[in-house]
Formats: structure tokens, C-alpha cells, sequence
């Protein structure tokens, strides 16, 4: 059955200046359209260009070319200009490389009134930036004459604005750079009312026509079209209850929270009350301990004056028997005064104090003989010296002697110093040199040559930055290591001849010049001794070896090794005397004598000794000579040390370094020793005479006198440091006992006190007997410490459940560290009052309000769309029931989602669903049972779900929003709830009905391909608004390679689908498969591009089919 109803044809498509096409004009029939040709002849190039203008989209990326390729990447830039290769360089080519325009437009005659209008798009593009400008554009009537070109080019967007506003009203036309403006006006005006955004997406599937969708998706989304359920109000409604129903909920949790607050505060508070109550403790048994300190203050006071008093007695008693002895002891003095006998005591005790200051210059001659008589046993001294050394020790020396031992001494001491400084000297020398040897010996033990260290720098520095250009290890090795003498008789000569030759870098040639740069490169001051030598062009010259030359006692692998020593010593003769020298250029001899420039001289001994680096026997050889040299070294050092430890001796010794003078008086105190001694061996003599008569007896008299006065002074000492102390003691005591009753009236003056504390303390006291009060505070101070540490903990737990409630409720502005709770406690009763009530009343007036919205809003507008849903459904199966599709006929079957949404569908779609809002519960523990209803008990849980869905979270995060946007556009989607089926019907004997969901997968290319295409196609009529009463849209099908994978048999039932539903389709193909098309379709349009830089187009119309299949065949 064809239905016949009026549409938008588009009945010709122009094209200037698109890719391989100058210009082009296509005249497209009513009804069915064929392109054909060979793969890349072009028919993918005028299918994107229709379109840029059916989506009003200038990027392309998303649709051009993918019927060719999914990953298809050409871009608007390439068709405008037509690329034609991209060279080696990334480089591309063009066919328009001066400036031009690009005209793309669809003529569109509705067929009922054979009106005409155009819509199309035209390109200005700058070939020097690939600069677009861009124009989208409607104009009623058909194409002009002219075909938007001017003096044989295309029309730029300039000329064609002149054009329409010369020859069309503004009614007439209108055009805008901007995509999404004409878009807009294309869809709702010029096509007659389409879906801006099912329309494109539907157009781009059915081109390549890669069904990548599951068959009840596409189903849903093409054939059950979203409606829009405004569910504002209701949402409104329902966010509301839940705010306020939360609201109401939140508070309740509030009040717990703020009761626990009040509680923990009390718990706070009753530990600060405690803490107080123990301080008040300590401080009445501190005043407690003050008044017994006091009492006992008073005591030793009282005390203390008592026994100063009696010590004030002792001591006047002493100082009479004090004045007694004083008498006795005046009296015995006058009596040895009247004998004699004191006098001389006198004079004795004066001469033993001259002696005794006569003692140190003695003790001073000793030592002084003592020194001087070791150097009667050195040898290093004249005779004269000793004799004089020894007229000191007997103290008969002279004063010009004494002068001449000095001086004599001064220079011995001299000579000494010099012999010390000189030994030292070299001592310090040998072992430098020693210390260097060892050094060397370590290196070369280690089996390395020791080279210098610049050297060694030089190479790791080349090598290093060798492989950093090159990323290869390159060697660098130093000329020395690359040797070997055969004989050792001319070892020294070649060592001393190539001096510090044999020590130059040596690199392969490739890598010379990269090696000469990095050396350019190293600091000059470093290395200006290190030389790299130029192997390369050593490698491109001829170096000959005369006969008998000093080359010929070298061996080495390497090639540019050898060419560099041929260069060195090829010319150096080999000689064995000085005549023989003379008849030579260059000669030397074993012995290291050259002879060079006419002139004979010895080679330096350090380069074939310490420098000496040529092969293995080099270092063993060099380590003998270091190892003599290194005994040699120890050797003489240990006799130089001997020699300075010796002089270091020697200057220990005595020299006289005072003046002659001092040494002169010092021989003179010792006389007048000798005379003082003598003197008072007379008096002692005379003395003992005189003490044996009285005498004696007086001297004991006076003895035992003076032993008493001496004991009794020490005793009244003793007693006045008694008295004063004690004196001492009484005013501290008396100090102490003003200070403390000042504490006291100070205690009792800062003592605050209640009623409370002052019970506490009456209970605590009437439970000790004889206190301690010492033991009491620290009692008292270990109950306060734990006290406070209890109540510490409480502040903290108050401070943590505060700051997790005010983390909850971040607008309560209140302190959680604060040490009062009223701004909390007043919150408690507010939130606490009859307020809550009247909320709750206000809620429950809402949730009637929310059913009502719940009703009207939703339920009913998704059961009017799931009816609507399968009234569409019956309405596409009439018009597809009639098509026969070959032997298939299909129809597309929608029922309740027989996934977890489904179990929603029987709510909306129970025919006794009534809502009454005056029947809701009261309480608000019920709330959430928002229904009152006949099936309340089948649904209610459901309802209260969906409600739930569509009360979004306040305190949600970005994701969770984002989560509960997408549940709430699902929920209020009546697909939701719907399964979607397209079900294959099969006459026979038994009628057979198959659900396609499951089978398509399993069938052949063909069969699995049918229903998706008509599915398509009915996705396409319900795009189009087929069968409706409205005004005309397009009716335009294209599909590339549509049928690749059907007999001719399923084409041509295909294309009599299009038929029958009344599209007007363009249909691609190659033309290997022709045959299948031609005598089903309206007119072919052969494509052809055989340089790949032109592409042609011939239009056949039905009656040159059979010339056209000729063609082919031929």
C-alpha cells in the first residue's frame, strides 16, 4: 500500500567547486535513487555534501566518509580544496590553489503544491592561511539559472548577499553565518519540523548503515520517541516535603546532639566542682600547717633566748680565768727576761731566718753543678770548658771564668740548633720523597702505571663525551700502554727519546675529529701538557723506517699505533759510539746519548726511570728501582733522625743563660751561708750552757702557760661562734614568725569559700586523727592532679562532641573550647519547644500537596505516554503488517520491562489507581506512606521508592548530584518501564511468531540485516511524521551499501519497503552488483573518477536502463 501524502522532495543537488568536482547539478527523482560506480569514484563525496546541509554542521569529522571507513579523518578543508596526495614530508597537495567558493545547495518541491525552495551553505577559503568564511543559506523558489556562479567561478558569499537582496524580498530569503541559528530554522521551518537531535543522529546511522546498537535499543530510542514529562511542580512538591521532612528529622538529631552536649557539660562541670572543692582542701590544711609552724616558731624562740642567756654567763666566767693566765704568763716572761737568756733566743731565731732565705740560693748552686756536671761526659766540648765547669761546681770560679763558660756554652748551644735544624730538614725532605715513592710503588702494585693525573682527567673527560655524541664506548688509550720493547738494551733509549710523546692520547681514526673537538673544548691551564694524537691523517701519509732505526725495537697491534711510532723514530739510527753518531742525522746510543740538530747530549734520566712507562717490564722494573730507592730513603733518614734526636738531647742541657752578675751574688749568698751557720753553731752552744740552771724551769712554766691560754682560747672562740649563731638563729626564728603569720592573714584573706566546700572540708577533717598535715596536702596534691586530669579529659571530650556537632551544622557560630554552654543550652530549649509541632503539621499540609503533584505530574502523564507508547506501536505495525518483506513481515512489540523497572509498571498502569490526600497518616514515622489508596498495599513501598529518587540529596557532592540528575531524567522517562521487541512473523501451516532480541545474532547476513532495516525504516517514518496530519517534511532515505550482504530477491523487497512507506530514497552501491538494482529503482547515477583528480557523473533516468546495462556488460 504507497501512502500517499505530500512531502519535500529534494529534486536536485548543485555542487561547485566541491573536492574533485567543478560543478555539478544532480536532478534527484521523487522516489528512488541510485548511485553507482567503482570504489573512490565519488559517491561518498556528494553524500557528505548533502550533508553539511541537512545538519547545518561545517566539522564533518563525525559523518564524512563512513560508510568507507569508521575511522574515516577527512576534514572540510580537504574536500573544499581537493586533496589530491600528501607527499613524503607530510606535505599536501591541492587541486585549488588560488582563492575560490564552494556552492552546496538542496532544491527542495513539495510534491502536493510543486512549490520550490533551496537551502544550502557557500565557503569563501583563503589558500595562503586555509582561512574558511562560511554562509548558510534559504531562499524560496528554485535553482536560478545561474547556479550561484558568475563569470564561469562560483559565487563568493558577498556576491551571492548582493544577488539575493537585488532580486528577493526579505520574506524571500534568509542566510547566517551562524551553525546552530539556521540549524534551528532548517529543522522547525525549511524540513518541515524535525527532531534536532533525533533527526541528525538517525540520518548518520542510516548512511553506513552499521546497526552497532542492540535491536531493543534502537527500537526505544527511534521508534518510542522521549517525550517531555514536566515534572517540575510535582519535584517541587516532593523536594519540598523531603526538606521539610528531613528538615524535622535533622532537628530531632540536632536536639540529641545538643542534649548530649548538655549532658557532657554536666559531666564537665561536676569534675571542675570536684577540683575546686580538693584546691579548697589544700588550702584550709595549708593554713592548718601554718598555724602549727607558727606555734612552733614561738617555741624555739622562747627557747633559743633561754639558752643565749646562759651562754652569755659561760663566757664571762672564761674571759676572767683568761686575764689570769695573761699574769702568770707576763710574770715567767719578766724573770727569762732578767737571766739573759730571751736575748739570745732573739738572736738565734734572726739568724735561722737568714739562713733560711740563704737555703734557696744553695739549693739553686746544687742543681745548677748538677746540670753542668753531664757535660764532663759529652765529648763535643773544649777541655778549658770542663775545667771551668769545674771551678763552678767547687764555687771558685771568677768572674772573667764565669764569662768565658758562658760564651763557650752560647756557642756549643749554637752549634747544636744548626745540626738539629739541618738533620730535620732533611729528614722532612727524604720522607716527602719517600711518601711519593711509596705512592708510586702503590700504584704500580695495583697494576696501574702512575701516570699523571691530568692525564687521567683527559682521557675520562674524551671518553665520557665520546659516547655522549657518539652513544658507542669509545677508547681512549695513552700511547705507552699500546707498546712493547723487544730488547731491553734500548728500553732507556726509547723511553728517554719519546719523553712525553709516550704518553700522548691515542684514539681509532673514524673518531678523531669528534675527539680533537671535545681536547679544543678542555681547559687550557689543565692541560696544556696533554697532547691526542691526529691518527687519521697519520693513517693517509707514508711513514718509511730507515734501516737500523730505534722503531724497530718497538712492537704494537694496532696499525695508526704503529704508523705514529714510524713517524717518531723511523729516522732515530741506532748507534753504539760517538763516531758513529756523527755519520748519523739522528742517533742515539744505549747509553742515552743523542745526537740531534749537530749537536750531542745526554737524554733526561727521569723519563726511563720515574717516568718510565712502556710495557709490563717497565713497571716491573720501575718497581725495583722505587723499592732500592725507597731502602736508600728509609736508611738515611733513620741517621738524620738519629743526628736531630741527638742535638735535641744535647740542647736539653744546662747553658747559664742568666747574667754573669746573678751567678757572681749567687757564690756570695752561699759564703755568707758558711758564715751564718758558724755563727749560730756558737749561739746554740752558748744557749745550752745557759739552760741547764732555773732557766729551764721557767721555759717549762711558761710552756705549760701557754699551752692553757692557747686551749682556752680555742674554747671561748668556740663559744662565741655558739653565741653568734645562736643570735642568729633567735632572729631568723623571729623573722620566720612574723612571715609566717603575714602568710597566715594573707591565707585567710584570699580564702574563698561556699558552703559546700566548707562542708566537704568538716567531713574530711572529722575523719583524721592527729594529723599530718604534711602528708595530708601531698595527699590532697595527687587527688588534685588526678582531678584535673579527669577534668581535663571532660573539657576535651566536650571540646570533640562540640566540634563534631558544629562540623554537622557548620552555621551554628558558636565557640567549641568555651567553658560556658549557655549559647548551646539556649538552642536546646528552642529547638525543644512546641515550634517542632507546628513544623510538623506544616510538613504533613505538604505531603497532601506532593500527592497531588505525585498524581496529576506523573503518574498519570507516564501512564498517558505508555498508552501513547502502544497506540504509535499499533499504528506502525498497520503500516508494516501490509508490506511483505520478501517472505518476512515483522512488527515491533512494547510491554512492561521485564527488568527490576518493571516491577514500577503496574503502578502507573492499574486502572483502580485513586489517590485520596486526605487520608494520610498524622505521624511523621509515617510520612513516607505519602498514599492513602485502594492498592496502597500492593505499591505503596514502590511509590515511597520513586519519591525518594526524586528528592535530590542537600549535602550531596558533585558526583552525587550528577548520580541522582541521571536517576531522576531515567525515572521520568516512561521507557523506563517498557520493554521494546520487534518480533518476525512467519506464515505456514502454523503461524510462527519469533522474537528477533536474541535470534539476530545467530542468523545469516541477510536475514539479520531485515529487521534492523525495518526498523530503520519505521524509526525514519516516525522522524518524518508519516501517516500524521501535519505540515509536509522531507522524506529522504540515503543509504550506502544498504544491501551489500542481500540476494536480489531481499533488494528488491527492500526498496519495495521504501515504496510503500512513500520515502524518497538515494541508495549507494558499487557496480559490481547493478543487476540487483536497476529494475527496482526510479534513476542510476553512474559515478566515475579514473585520475583520481576528476570526478564525472552521468544520470540515467528508467527507459536507458537497458543501454546502461549494456555498458556495464561491455
Amino acid at each position: 500500500m504507497e501512502i500517499q501524502q505530500s512531502f519535500k522532495a529534494v529534486t536536485r543537488i548543485v555542487l561547485n567547486n566541491w573536492h574533485y568536482i567543478d560543478a555539478k547539478v544532480l536532478t534527484l527523482h521523487k522516489n528512488i535513487n541510485f548511485f553507482t560506480g567503482h570504489s573512490g569514484s565519488g559517491k561518498s563525496t556528494v553524500i557528505d555534501a548533502m550533508q553539511i546541509v541537512l545538519y547545518a554542521n561545517t566539522d564533518g569529522r563525525g559523518f564524512f566518509n563512513k560508510a568507507a571507513a569508521d575511522d574515516s579523518d577527512r576534514s572540510l578543508l580537504e574536500y573544499l580544496r581537493g586533496m589530491i596526495n600528501i607527499g613524503e614530508n607530510n606535505q599536501a597537495e591541492y587541486k585549488r590553489n588560488r582563492n575560490f567558493s564552494t556552492t552546496i545547495v538542496l532544491e527542495l518541491e513539495q510534491t502536493g503544491s510543486g512549490e520550490k525552495e533551496c537551502v544550502g551553505v557557500i565557503f569563501d577559503v583563503d589558500t595562503a592561511t586555509n582561512e574558511i568564511g562560511r554562509l548558510f543559506f534559504w531562499h524560496k523558489g528554485e535553482v536560478p539559472e545561474h547556479c550561484y556562479r558568475t563569470d564561469g567561478r562560483a559565487m563568493a558569499i558577498g556576491e551571492f548577499k548582493g544577488y539575493l537582496q537585488k532580486n528577493l524580498s526579505k520574506e524571500e530569503w534568509f542566510c547566517t553565518s551562524n551553525n546552530e541559528r539556521f540549524r534551528r530554522n532548517l529543522y522547525d521551518v525549511y524540513l518541515g519540523g524535525l527532531d534536532m537531535e533525533k533527526f541528525p543522529r538517525l540520518f548518520k546511522r542510516a548512511i553506513p548503515f552499521r546497526m552497532n546498537i542492540r535491536l531493543e535499543e534502537f527500537v526505544k530510542e527511534y521508534i518510542c520517541m522521549e517525550q517531555d514529562i514536566h515534572i517540575e511542580d510535582m519535584q517541587e512538591s516532593v523536594v519540598l516535603y523531603g526538606r521539610m521532612r528531613r528538615k524535622i528529622e535533622e532537628t530531632q538529631t540536632e536536639i540529641g546532639e545538643l542534649t548530649g552536649i548538655r549532658d557532657q557539660f554536666r559531666r564537665f562541670v561536676e569534675s571542675r566542682q570536684k577540683t575546686a572543692a580538693y584546691r579548697y582542701r589544700l588550702e584550709k590544711l595549708t593554713i592548718c600547717q601554718l598555724n602549727e609552724l607558727i606555734r612552733e616558731l614561738q617555741t624555739r624562740v622562747e627557747e633559743g633566748k633561754k639558752d643565749h642567756l646562759a651562754q652569755k654567763e659561760s663566757l664571762e666566767n672564761l674571759l676572767a680565768v683568761k686575764e689570769e693566765y695573761a699574769s702568770r704568763y707576763e710574770e715567767i716572761n719578766r724573770q727569762l727576761i732578767s737571766s739573759g737568756y730571751a736575748q739570745l733566743e732573739a738572736r738565734q731565731h734572726s739568724l735561722e731566718e737568714n739562713l733560711n732565705l740563704l737555703e734557696r740560693s744553695d739549693r739553686k748552686w746544687k742543681a745548677l753543678s748538677e746540670s753542668l756536671e753531664k757535660w764532663e761526659e759529652e765529648e763535643n766540648i773544649s777541655n778549658q770548658t770542663i775545667w771551668d765547669i769545674g771551678k763552678f761546681r767547687k764555687g771558685t770560679i771568677s768572674g772573667e771564668e764565669l764569662e768565658r763558660l758562658k760564651k763557650s756554652l752560647k756557642e756549643v748551644a749554637a752549634d747544636l740548633e744548626k745540626q738539629h735544624q739541618e738533620a730535620a730538614a732533611e729528614g722532612k725532605a727524604l720522607q716527602k720523597e719517600a711518601d711519593l715513592i711509596q705512592k708510586d710503588l702503590m700504584e704500580i702494585m695495583l697494576g696501574r702505571k702512575a701516570y699523571p693525573r691530568e692525564l687521567e682527567d683527559a682521557r675520562s673527560q674524551i671518553q665520557r663525551q665520546l659516547y655522549e655524541r657518539t652513544g658507542k664506548n669509545i677508547p681512549v688509550r695513552i700511547l705507552a700502554d699500546l707498546l712493547d720493547i723487544r730488547d731491553e738494551k734500548w728500553r732507556n733509549a726509547i723511553e728517554g727519546y719519546l719523553a712525553w710523546n709516550k704518553l700522548a692520547l691515542v684514539v681509532e681514526p673514524a673518531y678523531v675529529k669528534e675527539a680533537m673537538e671535545i681536547y679544543e673544548s678542555l681547559d687550557a691551564k689543565k692541560f696544556w701538557r696533554v697532547s691526542l694524537v691526529d691518527t687519521e691523517k697519520l693513517m693517509a701519509l707514508e711513514h718509511p723506517v730507515r734501516e737500523n732505526a730505534l722503531a724497530e725495537e718497538i712492537d704494537c697491534r694496532e696499525a695508526y699505533v704503529k704508523a705514529f711510532l714510524h713517524f717518531l723514530l723511523g729516522n732515530v739510527i741506532k748507534c753504539e759510539d760517538v763516531q758513529q753518531l756523527r755519520r748519523c742525522k739522528i742517533g742515539v746510543t744505549a747509553d742515552c746519548l743523542l745526537y740531534q740538530n749537530f749537536q750531542l747530549r745526554r737524554l733526561n734520566p727521569d723519563n726511563y726511570t720515574r717516568r718510565a712507562f712502556i710495557g709490563e717490564k717497565s713497571m716491573r722494573r720501575r718497581q725495583k728501582e722505587l723499592q732500592a730507592r725507597l731502602e736508600e730513603l728509609n736508611k738515611s733518614q733513620e741517621e738524620y733522625s738519629a743526628a736531630a734526636a741527638e742535638a735535641r738531647r744535647l740542647l736539653g742541657y744546662e747553658y747559664l743563660q742568666d747574667s754573669v752578675e746573678s751567678y757572681v751574688e749567687l757564690f756570695q749568698d752561699m759564703e755568707e751561708k758558711r758564715k751564718k751557720e758558724e755563727q749560730l753553731r756558737k749561739l746554740e752552744k752558748r744557749m745550752e750552757e745557759l739552760g741547764t740552771g732555773s732557766v729551764e724551769v721557767l721555759k717549762r712554766q711558761l710552756k705549760e702557760v701557754t699551752e692553757k691560754q692557747k686551749s682556752l682560747e680555742t674554747h671561748i672562740d668556740s663559744l662565741k661562734i655558739q653565741i653568734h649563731d645562736r643570735e642568729n638563729k633567735i632572729k631568723a626564728d623571729e623573722a620566720a614568725f612574723i612571715e609566717r603569720n603575714e602568710e597566715l592573714l594573707e591565707k585567710r584573706r584570699q580564702l574563698v569559700t561556699s558552703p559546700a566546700w566548707e562542708e566537704d572540708w568538716e567531713s574530711f577533717l572529722s575523719q583524721v586523727k592527729n594529723p599530718r598535715y604534711d602528708l595530708l596536702i601531698k595527699q590532697t596534691l595527687s587527688a588534685i592532679t588526678e582531678s584535673e586530669e579527669d577534668q581535663e579529659s571532660q573539657r576535651n571530650r566536650l571540646v570533640d562532641i562540640r566540634s563534631e556537632y558544629l562540623k554537622r551544622h557548620p552555621g551554628r557560630d558558636f565557640s567549641a573550647s568555651g567553658e560556658k554552654n549557655g549559647e548551646y543550652q539556649a538552642l536546646l530549649d528552642e529547638l525543644s519547644c512546641d515550634r517542632i509541632k507546628d513544623f510538623e503539621e506544616k510538613a504533613m499540609e505538604q505531603a497532601r500537596i506532593a500527592v497531588d503533584h505525585f498524581k496529576e505530574d506523573f503518574i498519570y502523564k507516564i501512564r498517558s505516554a505508555i498508552k501513547e507508547a502502544y497506540i504509535r506501536r499499533d499504528e506502525l505495525n498497520r503500516i508494516i503488517r501490509r508490506l511483505n518483506f520478501g517472505k518476512d513481515r515483522y512488527q515491533f512489540k512494547i510491554t512492561k520491562n521485564k527488568g527490576l523497572d518493571g516491577e514500577y509498571y503496574d503502578m502507573f498502569m492499574d486502572e483502580s489507581l485513586e489517590i485520596d490526600p486526605s487520608t494520610l497518616s498524622g505521624s511523621v514515622e509515617h510520612q513516607m506512606n505519602m498514599f492513602s489508596m485502594d492498592h496502597e498495599g500492593r505499591y505503596s513501598t514502590l511509590m515511597n521508592d520513586l519519591i525518594r529518587i526524586f528528592i535530590p540529596p542537600d549535602t550531596a557532592n558533585a558526583q552525587e548530584q550528577e548520580e541522582a540528575r541521571k536517576n531522576m531524567e531515567k525515572y521520568a522517562d516512561y521507557r523506563t518501564y517498557l520493554s521494546f521487541e520487534m518480533e518476525q512473523i512467519v506464515e505456514g501451516e502454523e503461524r510462527l511468531v519469533i522474537g528477533l532480541s536474541k535470534m539476530i545474532k545467530k542468523n545469516s547476513g541477510g536475514e539479520g540485516q531485515n529487521p534492523l532495516y525495518v526498523a530503520l525504516l519505521a524509526s525514519f517514518a516516525q522522524a518524518y511524521h508519516i501517516n500524521l496530519s501535519r505540515r509536509p517534511t522531507i522524506r529522504l532515505v540515503v543509504l550506502d551499501e544498504a544491501f551489500s550482504k542481500m540476494d536480489a530477491e531481499k533488494v528488491a523487497s527492500c526498496i519495495e519497503l521504501i515504496r510503500g512507506l512513500g520515502f524518497q530514497a538515494i541508495i549507494s552501491a558499487t557496480n559490481d552488483k547493478i543487476q540487483n538494482y536497476l529494475e527496482n529503482v526510479d534513476k542510476t547515477f553512474v559515478y566515475a573518477n579514473p585520475n583520481k583528480k576528476s570526478i564525472s557523473i552521468q544520470e540515467f533516468e528508467k527507459k536507458d536502463f537497458p543501454q546502461l546495462i549494456r555498458e556495464e556488460e561491455a
